[in-house]
């Protein structure tokens, strides 16, 4: 079945860089509307639109989709290695944090230039990275518990997880 999946995912990685060319082409057509001076004087939340379009096309959309290609596509994977997951998983949700913190920081932005109604969203954005910084700090943390268990064991076979660890993980 591994070819058929290897198929589904590069279907959806060429879906999301697909989409990351027409973010792109927005992020472009704003940026030039910007700098000739066609937008709206009155308007000062224009310019952090380009903001949220490189955040959405690059750090979100791109790297999750050079994530599913690294891993899923052109990496070898032993399905029953826990390490691999956790890897996966941890850059996920590092990408969407950084995402949601630049989008919370803007959203802040917007309620300092006058728009006050996004005063509270702000700040249930700015918690709700906290929470998930927290949560990904102790599944992080809980992850790691059982490879240092194996990399304790003083038996070949253990010795040569530890190795096969290292290797993987780049360590």
């Amino acid at each position: 079945m591994t070819p058929y999946f290897k198929v589904g995912y590069s279907l959806i990685v060429s879906c999301l860089s697909s989409l990351v060319i027409y973010l792109l082409f927005k992020l472009f057509a704003d940026m030039f509307s910007l700098l000739l001076g066609k937008h709206s004087q009155s308007d000062p939340i224009q310019p952090f639109t380009i903001i949220i379009f490189v955040t959405l096309a690059f750090l979100a959309i791109f790297d999750f989709g050079k994530t599913i290609l690294e891993e899923e596509i052109l990496m070898h994977k032993a399905i029953f290695r826990y390490s691999s997951t956790r890897r996966t998983i941890t850059r996920f949700i590092s990408t969407i944090l950084i995402a949601v913190s630049i989008e919370a920081l803007l959203t802040m932005f917007k309620a300092v230039l006058g728009q006050v109604e996004y005063v509270i969203p702000a700040v249930l954005m700015m918690f709700a990275v906290v929470g998930l910084l927290l949560t990904l700090a102790v599944y992080v943390y809980l992850g790691a518990k059982p490879e240092d268990v194996l990399m304790q064991g003083s038996t070949p076979q253990y010795k040569a997880i530890r190795v096969e660890f290292l290797v993987v993980n780049g360590l």
